[in-house]
């Protein structure tokens, strides 16, 4: 009963942790500011967090952006949970025993690059140029509207979302690029 207790308590320490993530990056959408992008992703990670723990995914972070760039932190949330979350859905129905996501940052000349890749399912090559249409979706239970408003967003912020995939079975790269400049954002 006390192991039970004190599982319990953990729990409850971890949804306090999620839910005060949440609340930091409760705000006015469209107000761009200063984000430390690592950090972004690490929130992100965090909302998921006790499903990569429950489905033994490893995440690989490989951070190499600048830490802070202006833009707006709730859209690129709302992009990166989007994004894990599905890569965690596509790990997790993957008959693969190598689970693995692997976060990536990189400044390319004047861009930001976000990659979330998985060794999950994959998308077929006919789905590639489909995968961010509204109401497309691969997924039995799903709606086809969290990818094309994370496109939307991506494309408000002046920049772009990308998918790479070698087919089913062989995991997709989800590519996020923005401005590192706030001035070439659109208004």
């Amino acid at each position: 009963m006390l192991k039970e207790l004190e599982s319990l308590g953990q729990r409850v320490e971890h949804i306090k942790t999620i839910v005060a993530t949440q609340q930091s990056y409760a705000g006015v959408s469209g107000i761009i500011e200063s984000c430390d992008v690592d950090a972004a992703l690490d929130d992100a990670v965090q909302l998921n967090s006790s499903s990569f723990d429950r489905h033994r995914i490893v995440v690989v972070r490989d951070y190499a952006a600048a830490s802070k760039v202006d833009l707006d932190k709730q859209k690129l949330l709302q992009i990166l949970v989007n994004l894990i979350k599905n890569a965690k859905d596509s790990l997790v129905e993957s008959t693969s025993q190598r689970r693995t996501l692997t976060l990536t940052t990189r400044v390319r000349g004047d861009k930001l690059t976000i990659e979330v890749a998985d060794t999950g399912l994959g998308v077929a090559r006919e789905n590639l140029t489909r995968i961010f249409s509204h109401g497309f979706t691969t997924k039995k239970h799903g709606h086809g509207f969290g990818l094309h408003s994370c496109a939307n967003a991506a494309k408000e912020m002046g920049g772009g979302l990308s998918v790479r995939s070698d087919g089913p079975g062989m995991g997709a790269t989800f590519t996020l690029e923005m401005p590192l400049a706030s001035s070439e954002i659109p208004v």
